[in-house]
């Protein structure tokens, strides 16, 4: 299980150590009988590596689950702040004539990131949707993707890019939840806003998260 707390900017922490610490939060579950103890992850961001350091809350007795305490930006797994991967559907959406390739690649030199692919924006984008309620816009759009492929040269097959009419309803699906956030408006805005888009949806939030 995770917990959400709100953070202070990733790129404002000291020695590329980020540490995770709400003070109620934690004397809630040492009360309950639990241990503390620290999960890391890893994240990339502006041309550095960094280390996001989280309790973790162990209860030796009765089989409660492990609770972690994770800051908003965190996607358990996965490399990057979560306002870069909602960056790139952002801006894939908004000019879907570009194609990922392109968003992706504005993503990578917006965020100062070694990489970024398309492929990464791809599985972004069906998982945001699937989370905010598109499950049907999703399976409809994997059929028609894997029946192209189907009908593809041999040596093509694993090939097939999905082009703007392909992803359509995922694009409106994301679009619709996003609500014109300001992509243009610098790093740290955007980033503002996607926090707190995350923690106004904290449900479809934490299924993004999985």
């Amino acid at each position: 299980m995770y917990i959400l707390t709100r953070a202070e900017p990733l790129e404002n922490c000291k020695g590329n150590i980020y540490r995770v610490h709400d003070a109620e939060v934690e004397r809630q579950y040492l009360d309950a009988g639990y241990q503390v103890y620290e999960r890391s992850y890893k994240l990339k961001s502006q041309n550095k590596d960094y280390i996001v350091a989280c309790p973790e809350f162990r209860k030796r007795k009765g089989g409660a689950p492990p609770v972690v305490l994770i800051p908003d930006f965190l996607v358990p797994g996965r490399q990057f702040p979560v306002y870069i991967y909602m960056y790139a559907i952002g801006l894939y959406t908004d000019m879907p004539e570009k194609g990922q390739r392109w968003a992706a690649e504005e993503t990578r030199k917006r965020f100062g990131l070694a990489s970024f692919a398309h492929t990464t924006l791809g599985r972004a984008l069906k998982s945001f949707v699937r989370c905010t309620g598109g499950e049907a816009a999703a399976v409809e759009e994997e059929a028609a993707a894997a029946e192209e492929e189907a009908a593809a040269p041999d040596g093509r097959k694993g090939a097939v890019f999905p082009k703007a009419r392909q992803t359509e309803a995922s694009r409106r699906q994301a679009a619709s939840f996003l609500g014109g956030m300001p992509l243009w408006e610098g790093k740290r805005q955007f980033a503002d806003a996607s926090l707190g888009l995350a923690r106004d949806f904290f449900v479809e939030y934490q299924r993004f998260l999985l």
